[in-house]
C-alpha cells in the first residue's frame, strides 16, 4: 500500500485533533527538527496544539540543536509523516476528500 501523505504540505489539512494526535505521538527532539525545517504556517498550527511545556521544550531543543544538515532535518520530516501513517492505519485520524480528521475518542480508549 502507497503512502498517503506525500509531503510536508499535506499537515496543512490536518484539523486540530489530527494535530494533537501527531505531536502526542510524535518525539520531542523530532519535532524540533521537523520547526527547523517547517512551512511557517504548518509550524504554526502544530506549534498551537501543544501545551505550553511542551511548546517551551521544543523550543529548548530547537535552540540547542545548532547547525543540523539538511538530510537530518528531512529525515525528521519523514519520520513525522511515517508517524502520521501509522495513525491513519490505527484510524485515529481519517481522510474525508482532502482533509484528515482526529477521530474524536470516548474516554475509555483513551490509556
Amino acid at each position: 500500500m502507497g503512502r498517503t501523505l506525500k509531503k510536508f504540505n499535506d499537515l496543512s489539512f490536518f484539523d486540530n485533533l489530527a494535530l494533537v494526535y501527531l505531536c502526542r505521538e510524535t518525539p520531542p527532539p523530532t519535532l524540533a527538527l521537523v520547526f527547523l525545517e517547517a512551512d511557517p504556517k504548518i509550524a504554526g498550527s502544530l506549534l498551537g496544539v501543544l501545551d505550553t511545556k511542551r511548546r517551551a521544550y521544543i523550543h529548548k531543543l530547537m535552540s540547542e540543536a545548532g547547525e543540523v544538515s539538511e538530510e537530518t532535518r528531512k529525515a525528521a520530516v519523514d519520520g513525522l509523516l511515517l508517524i502520521a501513517e501509522n495513525l491513519l492505519q490505527k484510524d485515529l485520524i481519517t481522510k474525508k476528500g482532502n482533509y484528515y480528521f482526529g477521530k474524536e475518542m470516548d474516554v475509555r480508549e483513551r490509556s
